[in-house]
């Protein structure tokens, strides 16, 4: 098992990543969210990864994730008879973990239905499987990096994005917002309304 993947960035693309580790470079398929959150190529960075054997001679295939929550909300995907890894990456790619991880314990599973791969039938077996498990699952801290640094406090981050979401932008634009304002001033100083105000205030 690997558990994660420390290097250098040498390669970044919306749907894949190359770490070079020890003088080998690993492909690694990520999710949209993974890459909005990693630092631009040439950077050291760490992803949590999950490693899938197919059946096939070339079937190795490394997954990567932005924390350790995401990555096991896949594997409660990939748990479920017919839908594989590709299908999980796109799902996460489409809706943050937590959200997919409400929709399904609430039972609210037919916005899933729009993803790519998604039909009503899969989206009804994703309830049935993993109603219960999702509604007892409870999310780990973990560091959420931005700009190169690590946020231990992932509660504090999720809770600004939330609210960011709530003002109507979905999570993905108010990951790359508080990216942005990080290079710029020190997010640990200041407090939740004065990071909210400033992402504002750069986003205008």
């Amino acid at each position: 098992m690997i558990e994660y993947i420390k290097g250098k960035l040498v390669n970044k693309k919306p749907t894949s990543i190359v770490i070079e580790s020890g003088g080998i470079g690993y492909t690694i398929n990520i999710t949209l969210t993974t890459y909005d959150i990693l630092p631009d190529a040439g950077a050291e960075a760490m992803v949590s990864t999950h490693l899938y054997i197919k059946e096939n001679p070339f079937g190795v295939v490394l997954y990567g994730f932005s924390d350790e929550n995401e990555r096991e909300i896949f594997r409660h995907i990939i748990s479920v008879s017919g839908i594989g890894p590709k299908t999980a990456i796109s799902m996460l790619s489409a809706i943050n973990y937590r959200q997919i991880t409400e929709m399904i314990s609430s039972g609210n599973y037919l916005p899933l239905t729009a993803i790519s791969g998604v039909g009503k039938k899969t989206a009804e077996r994703l309830a049935l499987e993993l109603k219960d498990k999702l509604a007892r699952t409870e999310f780990e801290p973990s560091g959420v990096q931005v700009k190169g640094s690590t946020f231990s406090e992932l509660t504090r981050i999720s809770g600004i994005i939330s609210a960011l979401v709530n003002l109507g932008y979905n999570r993905l634009e108010a990951d790359k917002m508080i990216r942005k304002i990080s290079s710029s001033v020190n997010m640990k100083e200041m407090t939740d309304e004065e990071i909210i105000k400033e992402v504002l205030r750069g986003n205008n």
